[in-house]
């Protein structure tokens, strides 16, 4: 049995919680789009969107959570690209965009990415979820678990491979942060970006709906489907000038519309923003005051320091704010936190970490003064 399938009972049988970050609401678009998000991959920061924790039907969306889960479990080493997997005859009734599996047919994991990720292929999500879960209901349970993991809050999925289920559910929000860590697997990007290609020794071809990896620079994938619940909708990632970015737009009455809309989002991430990684140094601080301490101060460090996403051209305006007490008590101990450290662009607030001890400090004793005050008799 597999480390991931040892999960399964205790995973079924927990409520997660997690937090996702603040950000700035923006005005809606002037196109009939229910709700999207512009975010920058690597940070998370979300530059732009619209009803973004909306929950709107998830459509094919469960495709690209299988198609994570299964590039996941083949870098664990468990199966390879190259190993053949067998069809089960839950695979050959799959409904919806399928490959036509026979039952008991052999197909290798890697033919199945391709239909996955480039079809949309049920029948290929029902083959990893069998191989990876021992079925369809033990893999969406782990789906579900991942997306909590993800921070996928507003997410519910209950099939690896059924679309217009009335009770599965996201956001543009949360397609966001699965959009952005698959677009992180680069041994996935050709077949995303991959417009057609065939599988089953060329029994069947498989075309990519996302026609943005053919007409804007930059993009490399990911997925783009439609549903009668879910409308049009395109979560895109694009690469361009040293900056990533995540484009979602879910809900569109319309095919053309939500790449066109697409292509407005990720043209004002990399035209309009870039990332940075602001410049603080524990010399910009006076070292904070220690009382009753073998040492009369100690030197304060960030705790860390992660990279901000700025407007161009703004990146030389940001504040430093820093806040800790006059003095401390002893005993202090390295990496204790005393303050905090955040960077503003004028009122708003982007980050924010701790101010922490560069050393220790013991607390003074008699014992310890009397030695001191020996060491520095014999100095002299």
């Amino acid at each position: 049995m597999t480390g991931i399938k040892k999960i399964f009972s205790a995973v079924c049988a927990v409520t997660l919680g997690f937090s996702c970050p603040v950000y700035a609401k923006a005005a809606k678009p002037g196109c009939e789009i229910s709700t999207w998000i512009l975010t920058e991959q690597e940070t998370g920061y979300v530059i732009s969107e619209y009803n973004s924790d909306k929950r709107v039907p998830s459509g094919a969306l469960n495709k690209l959570m299988t198609a994570l889960i299964a590039a996941e479990y083949i870098e664990s080493g468990e199966i390879s690209m190259e190993t053949e997997l067998t069809a089960s005859e839950a695979a050959h009734t799959a409904t919806g965009a399928v490959i036509w599996l026979d039952t008991g047919e052999k197909i290798t994991a890697g033919e199945l990415m391709k239909a996955l990720l480039i079809g949309n292929a049920g029948d290929a999500a029902v083959v990893f979820a069998e191989t990876i879960a021992g079925g369809c209901d033990e893999f969406t349970c782990l789906m579900n678990f991942r997306a909590a993991e993800l921070g996928m809050k507003n997410t519910f999925f209950t099939s690896p491979y059924a679309i217009d289920d009335d009770s599965q559910y996201t956001t543009a929000f949360d397609t966001a942060l699965l959009t952005s860590e698959i677009a992180s697997h680069e041994e996935l990007r050709e077949i995303m970006l991959t417009w057609r290609d065939t599988v089953r020794g060329g029994k069947t071809e498989t075309v990519n709906e996302n026609t943005l990896i053919r007409t804007y620079e930059g993009v490399n994938g990911v997925k783009a489907w439609h549903t009668e619940q879910s409308g049009y909708c395109a979560a895109v990632s694009a690469h361009r000038s040293g900056g990533k970015y995540t484009a979602v737009v879910l809900g569109s009455e319309d095919s053309e519309e939500r790449f066109d809309f697409a292509k407005q989002l990720l043209k004002k991430g990399i035209s309009g923003y870039k990332t940075i990684i602001p410049g603080f140094s524990s010399e910009y601080m006076k070292p904070l005051k220690v009382k009753q301490g073998t040492e009369d101060s100690v030197i304060l460090n960030a705790e860390n320091l992660s990279t901000l996403v700025v407007p161009k051209g703004t990146e030389d305006t940001l504040r430093i704010v820093t806040v800790s007490p006059d003095y401390i008590k002893a005993p202090v101990r390295k990496g204790q936190k005393i303050g905090t450290l955040a960077f503003y662009l004028d009122r708003t607030l982007l980050y924010e970490t701790s101010l922490i001890a560069a050393d220790s400090v013991p607390e003074k004793t008699f014992r310890k003064s009397f030695r001191k005050i020996i060491v520095k008799m014999f100095k002299e």
